[in-house]
């Protein structure tokens, strides 16, 4: 990411916000920042292509995969120890990678880890270039997060829409997709077989005829919270969350975070950043350019936590 000297009013000084850091993981030099709103670039100098996208520790390594619309590529992937500087490792999916891919839009692309199976194991929103009538999810997999995945298929599950769509593993291997169907009206929760390559039971249906899109999870003690965005189009809105003791529910009503445009970005996931036996937690999300994408950037802030069951976002100035 890039390095400034001079500090304006959306720059967010993470290390104020991680405290002591451990020499042994070296996560941001004092005058190390984020600075949302501005392209963020790797370590070739060439702009971040990562929107939509979540974030996996493997090893010593974050990274940080996404959407690349560019070039016949759909999703790239990245990686940092310090979460400051992202190097690319290529891309893991193109329109050659599939047949199904040749005129194929993808969204959202969210990466967990199957330990029985030893893949990396990757859910997406697939449409069918611009047509977004056909709202799907679809599955890939690679034995290698930095090489090209094998696309399996693009489905409705359930026969339901699937479009905005995230992806959670528990601790106790059980994973879970979570995407907005209905027309975006409702958000469904599913579990997954054991490979992760299927939906194998959908759960339930959170908050129906909310309106809601763009999920996070994440589960800090004993809560898991899930931060959504309300649907209007390319434009910002009001984020909201709620908090529940177990995946499946029951969930918490809806609370507002942030300002009534969430800073002006719109939610793709919450990143635990473990560091001197303590966890942090960093909101991710794109603010994004509906006249041009390519123009879109990214928002990092740190989430904080008043109580067991109440989250916040605000931004940290200098």
């Amino acid at each position: 990411m890039k390095r400034v000297t001079q500090l304006s009013r959306y720059f967010f000084i993470l290390i104020l916000f991680l405290g002591t850091i451990t020499t042994q993981t070296k996560l941001y030099a004092q005058t190390d920042i984020v600075v949302n709103g501005q392209e963020l670039t790797d370590t070739q100098g060439n702009i971040i292509n990562a929107h939509g996208g979540g974030f996996l520790k493997v090893g010593d390594y974050y990274y940080w995969i996404g959407e690349n619309r560019r070039n016949g590529v759909f999703v790239s992937c990245y990686r940092s120890k310090d979460l400051v500087s992202w190097e690319f490792r290529g891309d893991l999916l193109t329109r050659q990678s599939h047949p199904e891919l040749a005129k194929a839009n993808i969204e959202r692309p969210k990466v967990i880890y199957n330990e029985q199976t030893k893949q990396f194991v990757m859910w997406m929103h697939y449409e069918y270039g611009r047509d977004y009538s056909y709202a799907r999810a679809a599955v890939a997999y690679s034995s290698d997060i930095e090489k090209p995945f094998t696309f399996v298929k693009s489905f409705r599950p359930f026969g339901n829409m699937s479009r905005d769509c995230t992806l959670y593993k528990d601790t106790n291997g059980t994973a879970y997709f979570f995407s907005a169907a209905r027309e975006n009206y409702d958000l469904a929760l599913y579990r997954l077989t054991d490979d992760y390559l299927d939906a194998k039971e959908q759960i339930t249906t959170l908050w129906p005829g909310g309106h809601r899109e763009a999920p996070a999870l994440v589960k800090r003690g004993e809560y898991y919270f899930l931060m959504t965005s309300g649907c209007t189009g390319w434009a910002p809105n009001q984020g909201k969350y709620a908090y529940s003791k177990s995946v499946t529910g029951p969930w918490s009503k809806l609370i507002n975070i942030g300002d009534s445009t969430t800073y002006n970005s719109q939610s793709t996931f919450i990143l635990p950043v473990e560091s001197n036996h303590k966890t942090t937690y960093l909101y991710v999300g794109d603010r994004w350019d509906g006249r041009n994408y390519f123009n879109s950037k990214y928002v990092i802030m740190p989430l904080t936590f008043p109580n067991d069951s109440t989250m916040k976002l605000e931004p940290r100035l200098k």
